[in-house]
């Protein structure tokens, strides 16, 4: 399908809301900054699934950016966590986007999005800013992605649902 320049305008500010929307839900965290709960992982999911993974990964990128400009970080700005802000979205991106929506696909992204990014990715990068032993932090961490990549596997699957259908009835993307 041939994209028009009114259509590459209108995806261009699709992503940027979809930057700011992640922007927002990231700053909606409970519990210390080793263990965070988060909902910033809905906007890298619809970064994926809307962009694919390389305009997913730069917008991941972006919003992290703005989010450390606007609000900073608690420990300083490190770029270790702009690649984990990128990573996630590349990720949902290879496996969602111009897919049909489907469980089995959202799990499979969940799992090495909890494993490649939030365990290996930022574990190690928090055990690089804080000298805190690596194994320690798995520990500490890997209890929360026991439990929590299950609830965000079935917020990501009923969001993306919903996406799927208003695209049907709309044709936005």
């Amino acid at each position: 399908m041939k994209r028009t320049t009114q259509t590459e305008l209108r995806r261009l500010i699709l992503l940027g809301l979809i930057v700011a929307i992640k922007i927002v839900l990231g700053r909606f965290t409970v519990g210390p900054t080793y263990v965070q709960v988060g909902l910033g992982f809905v906007g890298s999911v619809l970064l994926g699934y809307l962009f694919g993974p390389w305009w997913g990964a730069l917008g991941g990128g972006v919003s992290d950016l703005v989010a450390s400009a606007i609000f900073g970080n608690s420990g300083g700005f490190f770029i270790g966590f702009t690649l984990t802000a990128m990573a996630g979205p590349l990720l949902y991106g290879l496996l969602l986007y111009r897919q049909p929506v489907k469980l089995w696909r959202v799990v499979v992204a969940t799992f090495l999005v909890t494993v490649i990014v939030n365990l290996g990715m930022n574990t190690w990068w928090i055990h690089l800013m804080y000298h805190a032993p690596f194994a320690q932090l798995l520990a500490i961490r890997g209890t929360k992605e026991l439990i929590v990549p299950w609830i965000q596997m079935a917020m990501s699957y009923l969001v993306l649902k919903l996406i799927a259908r208003v695209n049907e009835q709309r044709h936005i993307f």
